[in-house]
């Protein structure tokens, strides 16, 4: 019940900006009392040349018992270059405390020393240094480079890792025993693999229940460099560091059900914050969002973005019949400060010349059979309106197709009729009972968009329209009751008139990113790609390995590629214990 309470009370008893909300004193016990989180990212490689993916798998984390979190739904992934640039910003669903992304680097990126950075903003409360930080190095053979060489500098974020740097080749010690750990034990079918041979990883949970849990497996080729070393799982302590609030006049709110956008209302000739003014969000498309907000006593209003959309358009207009009197503002998004981030200081030396263009080779050999090997996105799981069940739809493929939404509902539409007063249109709904009838308007979306004023559509040409669902019930949603509901489908669902309005704002939203199914190379005698070149330096990404039994097993390829592979696994235990495992395999010509 404790909880809850808080949650109430940090959502609802600060001033909120655009996903954070302005500190007040007595908000710092609900800070100390609430958990706090901590971010470990597992990624594949922190040397990379263009022309590579970069893949990575989030743990968002209760900060005291490393157990994955289920506070935060969104935490934020980024690129950052040396002159403290965004290379990318990665949104990322978190669900029960995982989320995944990748990034390929492109020629456009130079070379040079980057961080890769993740938090969740309710991280941010404890300031920057409880970011997730990893060094990472990008070589660019396509564009002119100074002179590097790699040197490791501490990391900024508390947790210490393992290695000073990744061993080189020749320290590889190759072996076919067991590798094991406290909790897991793994082993390949023999440890010498000839070209695209099939590769069978056996991992053991040696403590049964207690060694199941979420995991990440990487299989990747080993360079002959020293890179900078890679935190893993085995560092995150767990102990309650972030009990202190930043020094910031802002204070973040946890994003409990997803993103969180807000603004402010402002009476026009004084500039006054307005409370109590309904405002509404849409966000377009075939299976639209619409929700309704209201502003408090400060003039604000915040949404949750709770389900996944398709397009980033997303218009917010003010839901009154004064709304010409008001202004709308939405609230800038205040970026982190990472001035005191420390990076590597790297020379290209000319002993990794011949590395590194063997490595582009391969990478743009292998890219050009992208269209054969691509990955697949996971398509988005819509779920209908919560009016559905109630809502009588009329398709217009069913009927004569007339030129106007207003002759199409008084032709097709039975359930609805049109009224003129003077030069003015409103749309109305026939309730099955006449005691329902009043003066409200219904609640008219086309494809999610609301739409106030019924004569800027009265027109609207109806050969762009799939189908009319009406509603035939009052409805009452964010404390606005509509004499039912006229949802207009159109057939792209791309709706998105012109607004000019100071009431009606249209931008894009920051699109979480999408989830891909990626590529796993097979082989078998039937196989097409058995005559497509095969230069992988990246054998295995498997993001998603939940171990739910003693015994598991694992199966890939290895490529026309030689040389000596890493295979990584990292996560947590259910119980929040942290497995870090490595063993090698070697890809041999014959």
């Amino acid at each position: 019940m404790r909880k809850c309470i808080l949650i109430i009370f940090i959502c609802f008893g600060c001033s909120t900006m655009f996903s954070q909300t302005t500190l007040k004193k007595d908000n710092a016990f609900a800070y100390k009392n609430f958990p706090q989180e901590k971010i470990f990212i597992h990624f594949n490689s922190t040397f990379l040349v263009s022309g590579e993916n970069l893949f990575y798998k989030i743990y968002c984390l209760n900060a005291n018992t490393n157990k994955l979190s289920n506070l935060s739904k969104i935490a934020y992934v980024e690129l950052i270059n040396s002159d403290r640039n965004i290379v990318f910003k990665h949104k990322i669903i978190l669900k029960s405390g995982l989320g995944k992304g990748d990034f390929l680097i492109k020629t456009s990126i130079p070379s040079g020393n980057y961080k890769l950075i993740a938090y969740t903003h309710w991280m941010r409360n404890e300031g920057e240094s409880a970011f997730f930080q990893n060094d990472i190095t990008i070589i660019n053979p396509f564009r002119a480079n100074k002179k590097l060489t790699v040197k490791t500098s501490k990391h900024q974020n508390n947790i210490k890792s393992e290695n000073d740097s990744v061993k080189v080749n020749n320290d590889i010690k190759i072996s076919n025993n067991p590798t094991k750990n406290e909790f897991i034990e793994i082993q390949t079918n023999k440890h010498i693999f000839l070209k695209r041979e099939k590769v069978v990883l056996n991992i053991k949970g040696i403590k049964d229940k207690f060694s199941y849990g979420n995991y990440s497996v990487s299989v990747k080729k080993v360079d002959s460099i020293n890179t900078p070393s890679k935190l893993s799982s085995s560092s995150i302590t767990s102990k309650n560091r972030f009990n202190t609030l930043s020094k910031s006049s802002v204070f973040f709110m946890p994003e409990l059900r997803g993103d969180i956008l807000s603004g402010s209302v402002f009476i026009k000739e004084t500039n006054t914050a307005v409370s109590n003014i309904k405002v509404s969000l849409s966000i377009p498309g075939e299976n639209s969002i619409f929700k309704i907000a209201t502003t408090n006593k400060s003039g604000l209003f915040y949404f949750n973005i709770d389900k996944e959309y398709k397009k980033p358009n997303a218009i917010i207009q003010i839901v009154d019949s004064k709304r010409d009197e008001y202004r709308l503002k939405l609230n800038n998004y205040e970026l982190p400060n990472y001035d005191d981030f420390v990076f590597n200081d790297f020379k290209l030396t000319p002993k990794l010349k011949d590395l590194i263009l063997k490595k582009s080779i391969l990478n743009q050999i292998e890219n050009a059979y992208y269209s054969i090997k691509n990955d697949s996105i996971i398509p988005i799981n819509f779920t209908n309106p919560s009016y559905k069940y109630k809502e009588k739809e009329y398709f217009l493929s069913d009927y004569s197709r007339f030129k106007t939404l207003k002759e199409t509902i008084t032709e097709v539409v039975d359930a609805a009729y049109v009224v003129q007063k003077s030069d003015e249109y409103t749309f109305h709904i026939k309730f099955y009972n006449d005691t329902n009838k009043s003066d409200l308007l219904p609640l008219v979306l086309i494809d999610g968009v609301l739409i106030q004023n019924h004569n800027t559509v009265i027109d609207y040409n109806a050969k762009n329209i799939k189908s009319i669902g009406v509603v035939r019930d009052k409805y009452v949603y964010g404390g606005q009751t509509f004499n039912g509901i006229i949802s207009i489908k159109t057939l792209k669902g791309d709706y998105n008139n012109s607004f000019r309005e100071d009431a009606i704002k249209s931008f894009e939203l920051d699109k979480p990113l999408v989830s891909k199914k990626y590529f796993k190379q097979e082989y078998n005698d039937d196989s097409k790609l058995n005559r497509i070149p095969d230069f992988r330096n990246q054998l295995l990404w498997h993001s998603n390995l939940k171990l739910s039994t003693a015994k598991n097993q694992i199966t890939f390829y290895t490529s026309d590629n030689t040389g000596e592979y890493e295979i990584c696994i990292e996560g947590f235990t259910n119980n929040g214990k942290p497995v870090t495992i490595k063993t090698y395999i070697t890809v041999k010509s014959n």
